[in-house]
């Protein structure tokens, strides 16, 4: 999709105007009022969010409502619902705006989740012009929704198209594409860094592990070193602790933090960010073949830590146990971690906000700041020393499981003791990364939630304690 800024519109060169109305108000941008005054008059303009008012044309003109506070995601939405809801419409032209959220809102929205149907998707919009605002922004939100698209499609793939070896070679692909240096860690190099928390969980599967390990260097005065790490399970059946069978075909998306985390770097890259930026993703496929771990078992990490195995379906805290431990040998200042890992953060939260946790007040404080300029809705939970002792093992350092009890925070619990003292976040994506109900602006399948947050806690990342 093509996106540009102007300062004055030739209505002549598109097929739909959008204007936005915010909730309860009876005016709209003052080029428009001549044509929106005897609809308010009327009442056909009250409209709710995202509710739409189409007048004919050429060029049809589509009053689009807002909310009562008209932030950036109001824009962001409703330039989703209008690419979304305007499939006969070529080119379409935003009068004001955001223009940072409009052209993210609109790329995101223009994502096909159906590329396996043999019948293609009808053809939607080409070309979004939006009259007014500045022209950097306008590409900085085509920069970012380009790659939260990477991402979404990445994630959205079927299993039998991206086991681990796929998704490393898309992962090279990506890097080379935007200057990024890359390394990927084969069986046999993981099994030369004593990574056996890795191994334990692919050791199941017919195909092999794989970490990716990509860097970004934009600020070469700097020693410090962010470092994203990202699940990346690219299927998941719970291994011997077997997941039950409904809903196990959307296991496809438990590898949606690595895709995050590789889709955040590509826009700190493109965005020539001031940042110095690693991104580690572990790849396992977790299956109940014969070879895989029981229930039981206890594993090495690549830290020298012993676990012990209470439930095979915890895996993604084990692949992110050594990929943590890798993390700070390359020299990570500071971490932070993202993944679908527990049901327990969707019964606490809901399918609204992401769980946050971790060991540094001040470097959480900072990341949430970062979340709330990004828009994106993400809550602290505890991380009480009390919750350590529900993850003690009889045979090992740690257990791998602490049962029913505060599930999502006895994950991070066993994260923790992988991160040492540097400054770590985790985030539990796992509520909202799949959209279930299809919504105006986007479908159902994969959000690319944290991708913003993530670049905009790049961004600052220097500036910040």
């Amino acid at each position: 999709m093509q996106v540009e800024v102007r300062e004055r519109l030739d209505s002549s060169s598109v097929d739909l105007i959008v204007v936005g109305i915010p909730e309860g108000a009876e005016q709209c941008d003052a080029r428009y009022m001549n044509v929106a005054a005897p609809l308010f008059k009327s009442g056909d303009l009250s409209l709710k969010p995202l509710e739409t008012f189409i007048v004919p044309g050429p060029p049809k003109t589509m009053f689009i409502g807002l909310n009562k506070i008209v932030d950036a995601e109001a824009w962001r939405r409703a330039a989703g619902t209008v690419v979304r809801r305007s499939r006969n419409a070529k080119k379409v032209a935003f009068i004001g705006g955001d223009a940072r959220a409009i052209a993210e809102g609109a790329v995101i929205a223009s994502l096909s989740v159906e590329p396996y149907k043999t019948t293609p998707p009808k053809p939607g919009v080409e070309h979004v012009t939006i009259v007014g605002g500045e022209s950097k922004a306008a590409e900085q939100g085509r920069v970012l929704a380009e790659s939260t698209n990477w991402a979404r499609q990445l994630i959205n793939t079927p299993s039998n198209d991206k086991p681990p070896r796929i998704i490393a070679d898309r992962a090279r692909e990506m890097a080379e594409s935007v200057g990024l240096e890359a390394d990927v860690l084969d069986e046999a190099r993981i099994r030369e860094l004593g990574m056996g928390a890795l191994l334990g969980v692919s050791q199941g599967s017919e195909e092999p592990p794989r970490m990716v390990v990509l860097k970004y260097k934009g600020h070469a005065d700097s020693d410090r070193l962010l470092t994203y790490v990202g699940k990346g399970i690219t299927f998941d059946t719970g291994g011997i602790s077997l997941k039950p069978a409904d809903g196990m075909e959307k296991m496809k998306y438990d590898m949606a933090g690595g895709a995050t985390a590789m889709a955040a770097l590509r826009t700190l890259a493109l965005m020539h960010a001031p940042v110095n930026c690693m991104v580690l993703v572990p790849l396992a496929e977790n299956m109940p073949g014969g070879r895989a771990q029981r229930p039981g078992d206890v594993v090495r990490s690549m830290s020298g830590k012993t676990i012990e195995i209470i439930n095979t379906d915890a895996k993604g805290r084990l692949v992110l146990a050594d990929a943590l431990a890798y993390a700070r040998q390359l020299g990570a200042t500071h971490l932070v971690d993202l993944a679908t890992l527990t049901g327990a953060v969707r019964v606490a939260l809901g399918p609204v906000r992401v769980g946050v946790m971790g060991n540094n007040q001040s470097f959480i404080d900072s990341f949430l700041r970062a979340a709330g300029r990004a828009g994106e809705r993400m809550w602290q939970l505890p991380m009480d020393d009390e919750y350590r002792d529900l993850i003690k093992s009889a045979v090992a350092d740690v257990a791998n499981s602490g049962g029913r009890f505060a599930g999502a925070i006895t994950a991070a619990k066993f994260l923790q003791e992988f991160v040492g003292d540097v400054p770590w976040v985790h985030l539990d994506i796992a509520g909202i990364a799949w959209n279930e109900e299809e919504k105006p602006y986007l479908p159902k399948g994969p959000s690319g939630v944290a991708v913003r947050t993530l670049v905009e806690f790049g961004i600052g990342f220097n500036g910040e304690p």
